[in-house]
């Protein structure tokens, strides 16, 4: 993200303080082409909030325009930068962990500690990481990856490559926190690790944007969502509002979850 893209956010509807802001923001990637259109909102301090919608609505391409990896066609996206000073305050976690994979996993760590220090060679605020200490690091060791840290990213099972994605981006204490995806391909002791952990964050006060198509993950992490649909935000609700968890799925899949559908397979009836 370019510093021009770090500005002073607005007020959130009811008076909170914003520290993400997407107003009004029109995307394509061809000039005819439109993947976004006019979408505005604004996430407080604190706030959880799940981005929904069919694959090819344009989730992670907000994600990327949210960041400034991509510029709107029109309208802007703001990330406060009196509660976000840096770019290294705000973690994406993509599909691949944004880890390579020729490189160890202690190596991908110290990688990203020299990318967040300051010229004067100081880490400017988080948290400082010791490379050759990772074992003692508590998030290390309840994301259970003490036996793993030398081992090379590509040799990595896709869950354990999600186990260190999370662990390497979170381990220097963002404040904002965006994760694309993040219970796809984790087994369930994983899973239930992530839910506590993003509870967590929730009650230290960080603010994350989750994408994910995961309904029953989204319920118990999330405190709103928002959903994405031909182009347009078509639905903007907290989750306090939904009276039970089926509620929130027809509410999530804009009534089109579909139970009875014939695949065309021929009817056969019991051999003799």
């Amino acid at each position: 993200m370019t510093a021009d893209h770090i500005n002073h956010a607005d007020r959130t509807d009811n008076g909170e303080h914003a520290i993400i802001a997407v107003e009004h923001v029109t995307f394509g990637y061809k000039k005819r082409q439109t993947v976004l259109e006019d979408i505005d909102f604004t996430v407080p301090q604190g706030q959880s909030l799940a981005i929904l919608g069919y694959n090819g609505v344009g989730k992670t391409t907000l994600f990327r325009l949210i960041v400034g990896l991509l510029r709107p066609r029109e309208g802007r996206c703001v990330i406060d930068r009196r509660r976000v000073p840096s770019m290294r305050d705000v973690f994406q976690m993509t599909e691949n962990g944004n880890l390579v994979g020729t490189m160890t996993v202690r190596d991908n760590i110290h990688f990203r500690q020299l990318l967040f220090r300051s010229g004067k060679g100081i880490a400017d605020g988080g948290h400082t990481v010791d490379s050759k200490r990772l074992e003692d690091e508590p998030l290390v060791r309840a994301f259970e990856l003490e036996g793993h840290l030398d081992k090379k990213v590509a040799e990595l099972s896709t869950g354990l490559r999600k186990r260190v994605g999370i662990v390497a981006g979170m381990l220097f204490d963002p404040h904002v926190i965006m994760l694309d995806e993040p219970s796809n391909a984790i087994d369930p002791i994983t899973r239930s690790l992530l839910v506590d952990y993003v509870n967590q964050l929730r009650a230290d006060e960080r603010t994350l944007l989750t994408v994910t198509h995961d309904l029953e993950y989204c319920w118990n992490v999330a405190d709103r969502i928002i959903i994405l649909d031909d182009k347009h935000l078509v639905k903007d609700m907290m989750l306090a509002e939904f009276d039970d968890y089926e509620a929130f799925t027809k509410a999530s899949t804009l009534g089109r979850d579909r139970t009875h559908v014939d695949f065309g397979l021929p009817a056969r009836g019991r051999q003799a």
